[in-house]
């Protein structure tokens, strides 16, 4: 359990470092891309609709803010529409990391893991709990991208990983873009304890996950 939880801080670790770097140079900052989501919420649907799909989707590349994105998404396109673009561009991103991931996985845990009987442990904890970790994996920033890195990395069946991310996903981009829709600008508390609490809620499952897992490891190992 010990080996997953370091892979999952080494990855975290790198999408933190994107993050960084590209609001520090200026590339892409949280405040330019407010900016310009209020900018075009006078254009036509569509083509908010494809700027927001492809602004999420891009995400494993650029970190970009998924929670501000996605709400913007119910604000500007209203829920149905923001609903289906925050779907799409989220699991566009999830799947172009677990395919990145799959092609490279095994060189990437040869330098990440030196010992081969810690990748083994690490393969078999992730596809005895890879579908909850999929599920609650929007508990916290970035933890999304590094569980579909993981996935790719144990070469977990793709269509499960679909299935869980589905799982995951939707319910995050339906809450989300609902409160972005009955929110606005003069009144913006909805949409902030909202995504206080998916994120509270969230987190307690991530949480009392990893303790269940490492309790049953604990067990095992005793």
């Amino acid at each position: 359990m010990k080996s997953l939880i370091k892979l999952y801080l080494i990855i975290i670790g790198v999408f933190a470092l994107i993050f960084a770097l590209v609001n520090l140079t200026g590339l892409l900052s949280v405040a330019d891309i407010k900016a310009y989501l209020e900018q075009i919420q006078h254009a036509g649907k569509l083509k908010i609709f494809i700027i927001v799909a492809v602004l999420l989707a891009s995400d494993v590349f650029l970190s970009v803010p998924t929670i501000l994105i996605v709400t913007y998404a119910g604000h500007i396109l209203g829920f149905g529409w923001g609903v289906l673009a925050a779907t799409i561009g989220m699991l566009t991103s999830g799947t172009i990391a677990y395919l990145l991931c799959r092609f490279s996985g095994t060189k990437m845990l040869r330098v990440l893991i030196k010992d081969k009987k810690q990748i083994d442990d690490v393969n078999r904890i992730f596809h005895r709990l890879g579908f909850g970790m999929l599920i609650i994996a929007r508990a916290l920033p970035m933890l999304p991208e590094a569980t579909c890195c993981l996935s790719g990395m144990m070469k977990f069946n793709f269509f499960k990983f679909l299935l869980y991310y589905v799982l995951g996903t939707l319910p995050y981009a339906i809450v989300l873009t609902y409160l972005g829709s009955i929110s606005s600008a003069d009144n913006p508390y909805p949409a902030f304890i909202g995504i206080g609490v998916v994120y509270v809620i969230l987190y307690l499952l991530w949480f009392f996950k990893l303790r269940h897992t490492q309790d049953q490891s604990s067990t095992k190992n005793s």
